[in-house]
């Protein structure tokens, strides 16, 4: 069997697999086949890990700041733990870098209203680069909610035709991991998702690639906020509402066997004293 069918025999196995137990669920194919590990962890959305350097400065773990076992810091740009010979982006991505996750701190902050964001660049031969945009929230216990998270995944891959034009194309993912409060009228409830689009736009750069950064930084801005904005309005209007649908009908029919039961037990007591 090929790579490319292994890979794909592994994400149809976790498609029907419980999404709570993903990460469990992944190490364990990974296992089965290690040659093709790192590949198969790149193909799958799982909620984003969070760590932090040695002055305990946080920064989100994702296969797109790892070098083996190591992640790199968006704030220091070194690994954790500290590896030899391990990749970094060139010097004019990192200044790139810097700059977006200034930037990308303040969206998310409107957006969120916390959470913890990380933006990572790399290089590619073809003269382009990429780079991921990745936020974290976590969902504090409140009414009905023990707990959850919100992982936003943009990756977006950029290119040039050498001249002025620019293509960017983004592949967002969302990854939503909520418990509801377990109680005896609803039981024990689990809602967890994952939606994902794709969209490509091109651009011609400023002549003479005036403020390069600048012209990057907001088309890649403006990608990511409409691509998260239509998301986040699919998991409000067709995941949760299909959710509250199928619940609700679940409730409807438990609660209506409910009460032809106690009709019939009703209709029982009645009989026996007056039939």
């Amino acid at each position: 069997m090929e790579s490319k069918e292994k890979i794909l025999s592994c994400l149809n196995i976790l498609k029907r697999l419980p999404p709570t137990q993903m990460q469990k669920n992944a190490a364990a194919l990974a296992s089965l086949i290690p040659d093709y590990a790192e590949e198969l962890y790149q193909k799958i959305d799982k909620p984003l890990d969070i760590g932090q350097d040695e002055k305990g400065n946080q920064f989100i773990q994702s296969e797109f700041n790892r070098d083996g076992d190591s992640f790199r810091s968006h704030v220091t740009n070194q690994y954790y733990p500290p590896i030899d010979d391990a990749v970094y982006p060139s010097e004019a991505l990192r200044k790139l870098e810097i700059k977006a996750n200034a930037v990308f701190d303040e969206y998310k902050r409107l957006y969120y209203e916390g959470g913890l964001s990380s933006c990572y660049f790399w290089d590619k031969e073809d003269g382009g680069f990429a780079t991921a945009w990745l936020i974290r929230k976590n969902v504090e216990k409140s009414k009905g909610i023990e707990d959850g998270s919100w992982s936003s995944i943009n990756v977006i891959d950029i290119k040039t035709d050498g001249k002025s034009k620019w293509t960017y194309k983004i592949t967002t993912s969302v990854v939503l991991e909520m418990n509801i409060v377990q109680n005896q009228d609803v039981g024990k409830f689990n809602i967890t998702g994952t939606l994902t689009k794709q969209k490509e736009e091109s651009y011609e750069a400023p002549a003479g690639n005036k403020d390069l950064e600048l012209f990057h930084i907001m088309k890649i801005g403006t990608l990511v906020e409409d691509v998260e904005s239509y998301l986040r309005s699919q998991l409000d209007s067709v995941y949760f509402g299909k959710t509250k649908d199928i619940v609700f009908q679940t409730r409807f029919i438990e609660g209506e066997k409910n009460f032809i039961k106690q009709r019939q037990g009703l209709a029982g007591e009645f009989k026996q004293k007056y039939g």
